[in-house]
């Protein structure tokens, strides 16, 4: 079952993209990409690049401008953005068309509010479509913690009067690395004990959301990005043994246990921890073993499966 997908085959022949209808005046469009300097908003920004879009219809939102000069120097315009002052924002999207709006770093209802501020800011300031990045998990009572965040933050747009579009991500395949340092020693832990997900890279979501960006049909619409294979993490200690031939155990752990341990051997703050711990949890219930097929409407591909993005990034 999970052999057969360490070969990864894009079926572009027989897949075909959403429509998009006429391609917008680009030469009027300003698109705002917050997290800039992070790897989701970095990878987008890039390849809105690749694609065509003229690196002077981009502006990069950051808190700290001055980590953002390698985009500066491909002709990115540089805006101050940070969600917990409002002043920033009503500065950085005038002019803007497009808001490219990620999900921020920061604790529960820390984060909602820089959810509501980003939009509030939006609407006062005349932007007109807003493309949020939000997760497959948007459950009030779900034990992933921040799917919280997402539900209000999908709840908060629909009430804002603006266009919007949401793509709701799957697990980030790139993140399993971290989770799996000393897998040879000790085996692959979590609290996951059945339910599966399906992960997806960031690289292959950066694309999905430069689609949406510069392309029109996507207003009001929910896209649930996901990748084309579904494992647990007993299924990624099966792989792990595979690719290297050596015995790799898979232990499943208490929620709390496991939390305690990512503080310990990270250092990362407790909410951190429990969102994460929760997430693992979470996948037990079934709702990120989801495949709606709107990545390869989009793309007119399949996303990387998360077996071969994995062994790409160990080395395998």
């Amino acid at each position: 079952m999970i052999l057969p997908a360490f070969i990864y085959i894009l079926r572009i022949g027989n897949m075909r993209p959403i429509p998009s209808g006429p391609q917008p005046p680009q030469e009027h469009i300003m698109i705002f990409i917050t997290g800039a300097t992070g790897q989701l908003g970095n990878a987008v920004i890039n390849t809105l690049i690749e694609n065509g879009t003229p690196a002077a219809q981009i502006v990069a939102g950051t808190r700290k401008p001055d980590a953002a000069a390698p985009l500066e120097a491909k002709g990115v315009q540089l805006r101050k953005a940070d969600y917990a002052d409002p002043a920033s924002l009503d500065a950085a999207f005038k002019g803007i068309d497009t808001l490219y709006l990620v999900s921020g770093d920061a604790p529960i209802d820390v984060r909602i509010e820089h959810h509501r501020n980003a939009i509030a800011a939006a609407v006062r300031n005349g932007v007109k479509r807003i493309v949020y990045t939000s997760f497959v998990d948007t459950a009030e009572d779900s034990p992933f913690g921040f799917a919280r965040i997402h539900a209000d933050t999908e709840r908060t747009l629909a009430e804002s009067g603006l266009e919007f579009t949401i793509l709701r991500h799957g697990v980030y395949a790139d993140i399993l690395p971290a989770f799996l340092n000393g897998y040879a020693e000790r085996g692959v832990a979590s609290p996951n004990q059945h339910g599966k997900a399906r992960f997806i890279r960031r690289a292959d979501l950066a694309a999905a959301a430069a689609k949406v960006l510069t392309t029109e049909g996507h207003s009001g619409k929910t896209y649930t990005l996901t990748g084309p294979t579904a494992l647990n993490m007993a299924d990624i200690a099966a792989v792990l043994e595979t690719r290297t031939g050596k015995p790799v155990a898979y232990h499943a752990l208490p929620t709390t246990d496991y939390a305690s341990i990512l503080v310990k051997a990270t250092g990362m703050p407790q909410w951190l921890a429990d969102a994460l711990a929760g997430m693992f949890a979470a996948m037990d219930r079934g709702g990120y073993d989801i495949q709606t097929g709107d990545f390869a409407r989009l793309l007119g591909r399949d996303a990387m499966p998360v077996e071969a993005a994995l062994v790409a990034q160990l080395g395998l």
